[in-house]
């Protein structure tokens, strides 16, 4: 959203909120809104917000920790390194579902079960949060996003344990990347993307907790969920639970076309154009001297493709993002091929092939994107194909 979007959201929200405070709080009814997903990639995970409904005044907004501005400087950049912040938004009830009804998306609403103290709690909260040095927060995808805000203001007002049924999100091991595939198993390409940036952490099982980041996850958790209080007195977290607004057709974004290969398909024509050129290198090229010289800088271009997609895995050692850090697929992305695939240089020609070596090992502990393991035996075969006998030794020659 525009930054003077982003303004009038947030002085809305201060003056709607004193309003709601002012009102009597048996009236006032909190909501947790889970909207399914529609065509623009940014919202394959759904979406979270938070219904506060007063019935005494009429007032009914939608509170949205998903508002950011895409205009600012470097929003890419800031968005790859964790530096992105987002904002605590508001807007009516109304046009919150006719925003996601554009899109065919539903919105499943689950009435939260409240006692007047805990209202009180929770809008004093919702109050502190729209304060001007409050209300902008450091997103992260996983760990601090519009969905777990939303969880930690609700729970937070309800000063008792939370005790939850396992459902089909919480049963046994799930790493943050089978979550993340939960929600991009029909888009390939969106998938291969996450798959590539993220690292080993991401393969790590997550505990109950992380789990939640995802709209679906949390809904699910808080239908079944049950307050237990100090003294012994339990109730259902959940009293009711309807969709708002019922699933429609999907809007389909005209501006997105899908690529026909997927990723895997297109790593297996790599493969077979490396060894096309092998094979196009060793009975034409070499015969010459002329064309060897050539062929030197075919090679070269091969491994600084793979050096190009390193260098993005690169930038991610210096992300606030935990989870890109560490990352075996850098082994075989190697930023350093510009340098130890040059022509010439013999020192590099051995690492080259122990890099590859390492990454193949790191199938042990990492789950790669579709199709990188083919990739890897691309730059493998190159690296066999351009093997000489020198002095009597085995070395690696470009």
């Amino acid at each position: 959203m525009k930054r003077n979007i982003c303004f009038f959201l947030r002085v809305s929200l201060c003056s709607a909120l004193l309003f709601f405070a002012t009102s009597a709080y048996s009236q006032v009814e909190v909501s947790l809104l889970t909207c399914q997903p529609h065509d623009e990639v940014y919202s394959l995970y759904g979406h979270t917000a938070i219904r506060v409904q007063n019935h005494k005044t009429g007032a009914d907004i939608a509170v949205n920790y998903g508002v950011f501005d895409p205009t600012i400087d470097y929003f890419v950049p800031r968005f790859v390194f964790g530096l992105t912040d987002y904002s605590m938004g508001v807007c009516s009830y109304q046009d919150f579902l006719d925003e996601y009804h554009r899109y065919g998306s539903g919105v499943y609403e689950q009435h939260i079960n409240m006692s007047e103290e805990e209202k009180r709690d929770f809008l004093a909260a919702l109050l502190e949060n729209s304060r001007p040095e409050n209300v902008v927060y450091r997103y992260n995808y996983f760990y601090n996003n519009c969905t777990t805000k939303a969880r930690d203001i609700i729970l937070n007002a309800i000063p008792a344990e939370i005790e939850y049924t396992a459902n089909k999100y919480q049963q046994g091991e799930r790493s943050f990347r089978q979550l993340v595939h939960l929600k991009t198993s029909l888009h390939p390409w969106a998938q291969w993307g996450n798959d590539l940036l993220l690292g080993f952490q991401a393969d790590v099982d997550t505990e109950h907790d992380e789990r939640e980041f995802l709209p679906e996850v949390l809904s699910s958790d808080f239908q079944a969920a049950r307050i237990v209080y100090p003294d012994g007195r339990e109730k259902a977290l959940v009293d009711s639970a309807f969709w708002a607004l019922q699933p429609g057709e999907a809007w389909q974004n005209p501006d997105n076309i899908d690529f026909p290969l997927t990723p895997l398909r297109m790593s297996w024509i790599f493969l077979f154009l490396v060894i096309a050129y092998c094979l196009f290198e060793f009975y034409v090229l070499m015969r010459t001297s002329r064309g060897a010289v050539v062929a030197q800088y075919i090679r070269y271009f091969f491994f600084c493709l793979y050096a190009l997609v390193g260098i993005i895995l690169f930038l991610m050692l210096f992300s606030q993002h935990p989870t890109v850090r560490l990352n075996f697929q850098i082994f075989i992305f190697n930023p350093f091929f510009f340098f130890l695939a040059l022509p010439g240089v013999w020192k590099g020609r051995r690492v080259i092939f122990l890099s590859i070596l390492m990454f193949f090992l790191g199938n042990l502990v990492q789950d790669y994107a579709e199709g990188v393991n083919v990739l890897a035996v691309a730059a493998l075969v190159l690296c066999i194909h351009i093997w000489k006998k020198e002095d009597g030794h085995i070395s690696l020659s470009i």
